[in-house]
């Protein structure tokens, strides 16, 4: 009971598009499809006809056959099911049924084929659901383009904000200049040449800070605050997506909120690891998390990415050997392209292909090995905190909110500089915050911050909420999607299950050389949906 292949043809016999499911040569089908057209009868009803060793199940579909090539002893009324099953696929993907219609949705009529039938053997699918199948690549195609059409509208507010500073600060520095220009008299006013002051490095510096500020200004309290301004880009997309497109554009906008509401930190922390001392020999463990968790809980998709890199300022330790612990799964490590792959495979040393270069003595990183996990691979948590969130109608007609986290059974690490970002609608009148366990928080034009210095494992801090009361017409999904931010600066192991236990000489194994390293956790877009 096999189908052989799948064929739309001409009347004549001039194959158009086919799908073999079992080894046939191409030469062999086009002769079998060439032949077909013979053995059918004009003034007959039957949809099959029998050759010597295969069976044609066929259907018209205007000027053309839509055809199954079975085996003998292939069940007939399972094969006439298949076939109309086809054919309604078919009819779904072209408006008219021609050659010209079938050789330009040839891919999506192929693809609908192999959905329908696999290795020859029909699957138990209804139309809606092979057409639910067919529509997932372009459904994916089409969130790309709004997450990047999502990405434009912000770079071209950005463009805006940046240009309104640098408006800002020319209009300040003609001001200087102007004042600083000596008076003129009536008299000698042709020997007198107007000096402008050629502002100073120090005064640029100065310039610089108040239009950085600008864009990152928060006012501090606990008290109320009225105003609040709509996030455009994200209200304009979300209506007329489904679940899965606003998943996915949730999370863009979250980690543009995450990027840029942290730029500056990010980049302070670039150059703090950047000026880290180092006279010889660093290594730095650094891993970042990406994750969607449900606002009772449940992780929906969690990957953590790291790189081991290694930073060499000394000339003299560029021949050397770093011995590892990578007690992951092989698959998940990936080594530098001029690392010896095979003596990390089976001993775990880091070292170059070419025993007679060294690695560069720069100061600069160079990532020397990677890993990436994913919640799919994986049996062991990867995001340490557990978020709950908690809404109640008020009387005003209002919402209060509560959100509470909880640090994973097992996670031995203390997070530090948590933050978490909860963005407000353009409808929220007046914001309360009820700060029981006195949390430092801040409140912008579109949504609330709210920052955790430290959780620690075995003490209060492990655990914690923060409560908001709203008023004015606002919904649950107004405050989503919300934004995690953390970092662990000196973390004792890794996700990965990476680590060094000793870096010793190329030339010389018995010698141990002295060594740096630090551990760094930190998230890349965390957010709650």
């Amino acid at each position: 009971m096999v189908v052989l292949a799948a064929s739309l043809c001409t009347r004549g016999g001039k194959t158009i598009v086919t799908r073999q499911f079992r080894e046939i040569p191409k030469d062999r089908i086009t002769a079998l499809l060439a032949s077909f057209p013979k053995l059918t009868s004009s003034g007959t009803q039957h949809t099959t006809v029998e050759d010597n060793d295969v069976r044609y199940v066929y259907q018209p579909m205007e000027d053309l056959y839509l055809v199954l090539i079975t085996n003998m002893q292939s069940n007939i009324l399972q094969d006439i099911d298949t076939l109309h099953l086809l054919g309604q696929v078919v009819s779904s993907i072209v408006r008219q049924v021609d050659e010209r219609e079938i050789i330009n949705n040839s891919f999506e009529i192929l693809s609908a084929f192999d959905e329908v039938i696999s290795l020859g053997y029909r699957e138990n699918l209804t139309l809606s659901q092979v057409k639910t199948f067919l529509e997932m690549d372009s459904h994916e195609e089409k969130i790309h383009e709004i997450i990047q059409r999502n990405k434009e509208l912000e770079a071209a507010e950005e463009r805006k904000l940046r240009a309104k500073q640098l408006e800002l600060k020319n209009k300040g520095s003609s001001r200087r200049d102007f004042g600083s220009q000596p008076s003129f008299s009536s008299f000698g006013s042709n020997n007198v040449v107007p000096q402008h002051s050629t502002p100073s490095p120090s005064s640029y510096e100065s310039e610089e800070r108040p239009a950085k500020s600008l864009g990152s200004g928060s006012l501090r309290g606990k008290g109320l605050q009225l105003g609040k301004k709509k996030t455009g880009a994200l209200h304009t997309l979300r209506g007329s997506l489904g679940s899965e497109a606003e998943t996915a554009l949730l999370m863009s906008n979250a980690a543009s909120v995450h990027n840029s509401s942290n730029s500056i930190a990010q980049n302070g922390t670039k150059k703090a690891d950047d000026e880290i001392e180092n006279d010889g020999i660093h290594i730095a463990i650094k891993e970042e998390i990406s994750a969607v968790v449900e606002r009772m809980g449940n992780v929906k998709s969690a990957e953590v990415k790291g790189s081991l890199q290694l930073r060499i300022a000394d000339p003299e330790l560029t021949h050397i050997e770093i011995l590892v612990t990578a007690d992951g799964a092989s698959n998940h490590y990936r080594t530098h392209p001029n690392v010896d792959k095979n003596a990390f495979l089976k001993n775990k040393v880091i070292k170059l292909k070419d025993p007679r270069r060294g690695f560069p003595a720069n100061n600069q990183q160079l990532s020397v090995l990677r890993w990436q996990l994913s919640s799919n691979n994986v049996e062991e948590p990867l995001v340490p905190l557990e978020f709950h969130c908690w809404f109640v109608e008020a009387d005003n007609g209002g919402v209060s909110a509560i959100i509470e986290y909880e640090l994973i059974e097992g996670y031995d690490e203390t997070l530090e500089n948590v933050v978490v970002k909860i963005p407000l609608s353009h409808t929220v009148g007046e914001v309360s915050v009820t700060n029981e366990q006195d949390y430092e928080w801040n409140q912008y034009d579109d949504g609330l911050e709210w920052i955790i210095p430290s959780i620690t494992p075995g003490t209060d801090s492990a655990s914690g909420s923060f409560e908001w009361v709203v008023s004015g017409p606002v919904e649950e999904e107004d405050f989503f999607p919300m934004a995690i931010d953390f970092k662990v600066s000196q973390a004792l192991s890794s996700f990965g299950k990476v680590d060094v236990s000793d870096v010793i000489s190329a030339s010389d194994e018995s010698v141990s050389l002295p060594f740096k390293k630090d551990i760094i956790v930190g998230t890349d877009s965390f957010a709650i949906v």
